[in-house]
């Protein structure tokens, strides 16, 4: 060991204390996703781990690599010198406390969307929104104890890498061929670990921690600084701006393939004028958007913790749809494809998109049926540029916050749920009694973090994360229960459906459960109480709702009506995969990183088929990718607004 210089034993025993704390995060992420696992082996865990050393190397690398550089030019000089080794020991400290930050970080960021820290996480800070988060994270006590594993490891690394610098010995000049082969040594083997891999053609990537068919365990082995830092390069590249999976003529025969069109408009390829024969109805139409209500919570979904027994009673006496999805995994997502019937594409903001385009959605199109129309929500009607959005497409009043008692609003995320209903019901009224029908959307919010719970609900569970979905249900009871009690309730069409859903389940590494969303159509003496087990996509809300006021209207969307077409496949996004499925099939993609694989997901079969099936696999995958190709093209070319429509 004397015969080693000093600037290589410092850095090995940095680095050996820095996989000791990644280690640590990555025990605690496992132990709090136990339940995520599912059946498995030592040996596969054992994998997941090894696999971690190698992230958690390359992140130490890129974050160490000058300070080792001024490390190594010091020690050529031979002599110990402590203000040095004080300042060299903050720098790292500093540095590596906030890649301790993005690990505690990570861990309440993987328990809601199943996916490791990336730069999806700062959305906000562009677009005007940081104050409202920073309020909604400081509500929340789980974030701030975060704070203080952060500041503990912090603590540990200085401690002990003030220790391993302070007791460093033989400082003296070694010879010109030895400190040169050593240098070379060390700086070989750190820019290898920094690279991940040997292979010439790619350094390491996300993918390579994906070594088996269990969902957790491929994740584990990320390290969330690399995640965040591989994200935000990949929205830097000007390939990831904009959607290019094929070219829009090809993308567009497809879609008018599968929407039956024969004849299309040349400006509006996938408009198609639908005919509904007959009388028309006025109804009354309320779509209430349900924050994080997955369908595995009904008892419908599996549930057996009787967490919504009033949205379940609703689907034994509606027009249900048991395999609806929604499109992406975030409320913004819910909110745009349910208003307008697009679908969203990865991390692109839909409702901050500049200028903001018009679409005929619902409101727009309902709007012009001479429907009045709203939007309730139970915060900032700012938020997300909610606002800003919905005005442009058809709403024309917008209740929020700023009109609720300030005594009301209990978080960042305004009122409660049952305070919004409550205080819709006179705002209804008003609305049934101008002689016109009326369109409404409400947005809910209890079902997420900071979680209220008023002191008038009683929940019968005993953790939180159920008490709040019993209280959002409770909440959904009391509003049909105040509007039966209106002349215009049987008027009136009801929709519910979720914005996304919850991260339930870890089979695959989309979990399907954040995708997984009621549908319930209830309008009891009018509607019959069907449940349909077709595939169903959030985009369908206008469409079917248009079927059944029986208006004749022209969809210039990418819903159907799921009362009298139906489609092959669904597809929805994450933030950087997307996936496709039937009844049977589900399909998984990672552009870029041919990360594909083809599941029998109604049997929870993890055995990748996508060799067995390959024809399956491409057509889902042209379906898919067709419908964001031409989602894309439609935006470019601002074809989302059918201006003969007018």
């Amino acid at each position: 060991m004397k015969r080693i210089p000093v600037f290589v034993k410092i850095t090995i025993k940095l680095y050996l204390l820095l996989i000791a704390i990644y280690f640590a995060f990555r025990v605690t992420l496992l132990l709090l996703n136990i339940n995520r696992v599912g059946e498995t082996t030592a040996w596969e865990v054992l994998q997941a781990f090894i696999m971690g050393v190698r992230f958690d190397i390359v992140t130490i690398g890129f974050v160490i690599a000058i300070p080792t550089m001024i490390l190594t030019a010091f020690s050529f000089l031979g002599r110990k010198n402590r203000l040095f080794e004080k300042i060299y020991t903050w720098i790292l400290t500093i540095c590596f406390t906030i890649t301790f930050g993005i690990c505690a970080a990570d861990i309440p960021y993987f328990d809601q969307f199943f996916d490791r820290f990336n730069i999806t996480a700062f959305e906000w800070i562009s677009t005007g929104d940081s104050a409202f988060v920073f309020k909604m994270v400081w509500e929340e006590p789980t974030y701030i104890l975060m704070m203080l594993p952060v500041l503990g490891c912090g603590f540990v690394f200085w401690y002990f890498a003030n220790k391993i610098l302070k007791n460093s010995k033989d400082w003296e000049s070694v010879s010109y061929v030895r400190y040169g082969i050593y240098t070379a040594l060390l700086w070989g083997l750190v820019f290898i670990g920094m690279r991940g891999r040997l292979n010439e053609k790619s350094p390491i990537m996300v993918g390579t921690a994906y070594f088996g068919n269990n969902a957790m365990l491929n994740q584990l082995g990320l390290n969330p600084n690399f995640t965040l830092t591989r994200s935000w390069l990949d929205s830097k590249d000007p390939d990831n701006q904009k959607v290019k999976f094929m070219s829009d003529e090809v993308a567009i025969k497809n879609m008018q393939k599968y929407f039956g069109i024969e004849n299309p408009n040349e400006d509006f390829p996938i408009a198609r004028e639908i005919v509904n024969e007959g009388e028309s109805n006025d109804y009354n139409v309320i779509v209430v958007i349900m924050e994080g209500m997955s369908y595995n919570k009904t008892a419908h979904g599996g549930n057996t913790r009787n967490l919504t027994p009033f949205l379940d009673s609703l689907m034994d006496k509606s027009l249900s749809f048991s395999n609806c999805y929604t499109t992406g995994t975030h409320t913004y997502c819910g909110i745009y494809s349910t208003m307008v019937s697009y679908p969203v594409i990865f991390r692109n903001h839909a409702l901050k998109r500049i200028p903001v385009l018009q679409y005929d959605g619902i409101a727009a199109t309902l709007q012009r049926a001479g429907y009045q129309t709203a939007y309730f929500t139970t915060h900032d009607k700012e938020f997300d540029n909610v606002a800003g959005f919905l005005s442009q497409n058809g709403v024309e009043r917008i209740i929020s916050q700023a009109d609720y008692p300030v005594g009301e609003v209990k978080t960042t995320l305004g009122v409660p749920d049952d305070y919004m209903f409550r205080f819709s019901m006179p705002v209804f009224d008003e609305m049934a009694s101008n002689g016109r029908p009326f369109f409404a959307a409400m947005m809910t919010a209890s079902d997420h973090g900071p979680f209220y719970i008023p002191d008038y609900f009683k929940p019968r569970n005993d953790d939180v994360r159920y008490q709040i979905t019993e209280y959002a249900d409770w909440s959904l009871r009391k509003f049909i229960e105040m509007a039966s009690e209106k002349p215009w309730f049987d008027n009136t069409l009801f929709v519910f459906v979720a914005d996304h859903g919850a991260s339930l389940d870890s089979d695959y590494s989309i979990p399907l459960s954040y995708f997984h969303s009621p549908l319930v159509f209830y309008m009891p003496r009018t509607l019959q109480a069907v449940e349909n087990e077709c595939v169903a996509s959030q985009m369908d809300v206008f469409p079917t709702v248009m079927g059944i006021l029986g208006k004749s209207y022209v969809n210039n969307t990418f819903g159907i009506d799921l009362q009298r077409e139906s489609r092959p496949y669904v597809y929805f996004m994450g933030d950087d995969k997307y996936g496709v499925l039937d009844g049977e099939w589900l399909l998984i993609n990672k552009p870029g990183e041919e990360q594909i694989g083809l599941y029998r997901y109604k049997e929870k079969d993890k055995k990748n088929r996508i060799y067995e099936e390959p024809e399956r696999a491409e057509e889902m995958k042209k379906y898919g990718e067709s419908a964001w190709q031409v989602s894309e093209y439609q935006q470019n070319k601002k074809k989302t607004k059918f201006l003969l429509s007018e």
